[in-house]
C-alpha cells in the first residue's frame, strides 16, 4: 500500500473507460480529503449475513482484495466504481449530506469494494493486492464473483455500475445470471461507444486518455485497460436475462468544458477541441443501448448532474436502487 505523492496527476478522474472509452474527465481531484484508514486484519467468513463488513479477503492466488459492507435486507446491492474508483468513492461525505452508501444501507445489503490499482481519497492506494496491468472486465469479474465468495456475502445481488463499473456488472449478470436480479447503470459505458465514433476519433480519445509514463512510475500497478480485450469481452459474451433494469445518465455535457481541459493540461497537447462533442455524442448513442437491453427498463436523463452522478447526485442515484430492489421482491 502506498500513497501517491501529490505532485503527479494520478486521480479517481478516469472512471468512465470501456473499451478503453474514458469520460470522467470532470471527476474532483482525490485530493478531497484523506484516506480512511485501512483496516489491518482481514475480516473472516464467520460474519453473520447482516454484521459490518471492513477487511480484506483471501480471492486465491496469494492475492487479498477490500470489501466492505453493511446493512441487512432482502438483497445485496454490490456498488462496482469506474476505472481507478476505490470502495470511498461511493462515500464522500465532502460531497453531499447524503452518500449512496449511507442511503441504501438505511434498507439494504450494501457492500463496496476496491479493485487492484484504485484510488482513494488523499491520492491514497488501493487496498487490494496489485495484479498485473493492464487488466479487462473478464479478470474483474473474477475477481468480484471470488471476492463475495470469500466474504460469504450472498445473493441475490443488484449490481450498481458506474461508468466502467457498468461494463463489470453487465459481464458479472450475463456470467452468473442466477445471482443477479436487478441491475442500475449509472450514466455507465458500453461497447456502443466506440461503434459511435470514427475510427479516427476513437484512436484520438485512447491516445489523449493514456496514463503519463510518470503516474505509473509512481504506482505500476495503477488499474489500466486492454483494449482488445475489453471489447471482445463485451461483444462476445451473451446478453444479460430479462430483470429490473435502470439506466441513470447524465445530462451535463464535456464539450463546454473540453477546450478547457485541454488549455489546464487535463489532456495532452495536440488533443482535437471538438473531440468532446463526438464523445457526447457517442456516450448519447451508449446510454439509448443501454435502455434497451432487456424489456422494461427505466431511462432516467433528467439527473441534473455530469458524469459522476453518484456524486453530484446521490438521492437519484438512492431512489433508482430502492426501486430495482423492491421490483425484484
Amino acid at each position: 500500500m502506498g500513497r501517491v505523492p501529490s505532485a503527479l496527476r494520478i486521480r479517481p478522474r478516469a472512471h468512465g473507460v470501456c473499451a478503453v472509452v474514458v469520460l470522467a474527465l470532470l471527476l474532483p481531484a482525490c485530493t478531497a480529503g484523506e484516506a480512511r484508514p485501512q483496516s489491518s486484519a482481514t475480516t473472516t467468513s464467520s460474519a453473520t449475513p447482516a454484521a459490518p463488513i471492513a477487511g480484506r479477503f483471501d480471492v486465491g492466488g496469494g492475492r487479498r482484495i477490500y470489501l466492505e459492507c453493511r446493512g441487512s435486507g432482502p438483497a445485496t446491492v454490490v456498488l462496482i466504481g469506474g476505472l481507478r474508483a476505490a470502495a470511498d468513492y461511493w462515500n464522500r461525505t465532502d460531497t453531499k449530506p447524503i452518500t449512496v452508501m449511507q442511503g441504501i444501507g438505511e434498507s439494504a445489503r450494501v457492500c463496496a469494494y476496491d479493485r487492484p490499482g484504485t484510488v482513494r481519497e488523499g491520492n491514497a492506494f488501493s487496498r487490494s493486492d496489485p495484479i498485473p496491468q493492464p487488466s479487462s472486465e473478464r479478470s474483474a469479474v473474477a475477481d468480484l464473483h471470488a471476492l463475495l465468495a470469500a466474504a460469504d456475502v450472498h445473493g441475490p445481488f443488484v449490481l450498481v455500475g458506474h461508468s466502467y463499473g457498468g461494463c463489470i456488472a453487465r459481464l458479472y449478470a450475463s456470467t452468473y445470471p442466477d445471482q443477479v436480479t436487478g441491475m442500475v447503470l449509472v450514466d455507465a459505458l458500453s461497447e456502443a461507444v466506440a461503434d459511435a465514433m470514427s475510427p479516427e476519433q476513437y484512436a484520438q480519445l485512447q491516445t489523449s486518455q493514456q496514463v503519463p509514463p510518470e503516474d505509473i512510475a509512481a504506482y505500476p500497478g495503477i488499474e489500466r485497460l486492454d483494449s482488445g480485450a475489453v471489447n471482445a469481452e463485451l461483444r462476445t459474451g451473451p446478453p444479460i436475462r430479462p430483470m429490473p433494469l435502470t439506466v441513470l445518465s447524465a445530462d451535463r455535457l464535456i464539450a463546454p468544458q473540453w477546450q478547457a481541459m485541454i488549455d489546464s493540461g487535463q489532456l495532452p497537447p495536440g488533443t482535437p477541441s471538438d473531440l468532446g462533442a463526438a464523445v457526447d455524442k457517442a456516450q448519447q448513442v451508449s446510454q439509448a443501448f443501454q435502455a434497451h437491453l432487456v424489456p422494461g427498463a427505466v431511462h432516467i436523463t433528467d439527473t441534473h448532474s455530469g458524469h459522476d452522478i453518484p456524486l453530484d447526485n446521490p438521492v437519484i442515484v438512492i431512489d433508482a436502487i430502492r426501486d430495482v430492489v423492491a421490483r425484484t421482491r
